[in-house]
């Protein structure tokens, strides 16, 4: 969005030097020009209704990304929690799985919901827990009916959550946006008052340039949660596999994780 930045300034000074000279004799010399405050009134006006609309849009995104991220995270620790009561130790596999899946999601799929995509490996580790939930279905009915309404709740989290890293705002109201930021900027710089000083007029289209520009970028910024300045960390998550790992390390001494640290298969 920083061409957004360009583009308002060149607005600014294609109507100031370029069409602002050539106004005066559409109007045979009796040109008034607007005045300031006719100016700033719309413009404002403008600016705070697309930028509420557009804002609440991108931060309601934002909100749900992050949401849907701590879902996930809370599911997967809680599916370790419950398969840990299973008998026998028949939920090991299940804790296994939940570890490395929540090592995966914070090392390999986090860094690549920037380009839109998945990773194979939190792929095959969601696949182990269709594998692995069915052999304990006869376990006590509690313990079983809270895992699979646990790895469901994960299914749907992380279902949501890719779904909010892409953009969902309409592309036309964008493009209404933009087109109307940039339209106001011509029409300030080209019809105020003509006694303004250039200088002074230059000034206030850059000002606000800069700020409906900064507005896209926010925007935009918002739009993608997980990249950018603005974004979702994989904190909950990271503190979700940091906690199953040194769980399972003291519950199961002998056992080794099927995993790396990043949550790659061993084998």
């Amino acid at each position: 969005m920083i061409w957004a930045f360009l583009a308002g300034f060149v607005a600014v000074l294609m109507g100031v030097f370029l069409l602002r000279p050539r106004v005066a004799r559409l109007f045979n010399n009796d040109f008034q020009g607007i005045k300031t405050e006719a100016i700033v009134g719309p413009i404002v006006a403008l600016t705070v209704f697309l930028s509420a609309f557009v804002v609440a849009q991108a931060t309601g995104s934002y909100q749900r990304a992050s949401q849907d991220a701590n879902a996930e995270a809370s599911s997967v620790a809680l599916l370790y929690e419950n398969a840990g009561l299973l008998p026998d130790d028949r939920g090991t596999e299940i804790q296994a799985s939940s570890v490395c899946y929540a090592r995966s999601v914070e090392r390999l799929e986090w860094p690549k919901l920037e380009q839109d995509r998945t990773s194979p490996v939190t792929d095959l580790w969601a696949a182990s827990f269709n594998r692995e939930i069915p052999k304990i279905l006869d376990g006590p009915g509690a313990v079983v009916g809270q895992i699979v309404g646990l790895n469901r709740a994960q299914s749907e989290a992380r279902l949501l959550r890719l779904h909010e890293a892409k953009p969902n705002l309409p592309l036309l109201t964008i493009i209404v946006m933009i087109g109307s930021i940039l339209f106001a900027l011509l029409m300030v710089s080209t019809f105020a008052v003509p006694d303004m000083k250039r200088s002074v007029l230059l000034s206030l289209g850059f000002a606000l340039a800069f700020l409906l520009g900064g507005t896209l970028v926010l925007v935009d910024q918002l739009e993608k949660p997980f990249t950018g300045i603005v974004k979702v960390k994989p904190t909950v998550i990271h503190d979700v596999a940091q906690d199953t790992a040194a769980k399972f390390r003291i519950a199961h001494p002998g056992v080794a994780l099927p995993c790396d640290a990043s949550g790659r298969p061993l084998r």
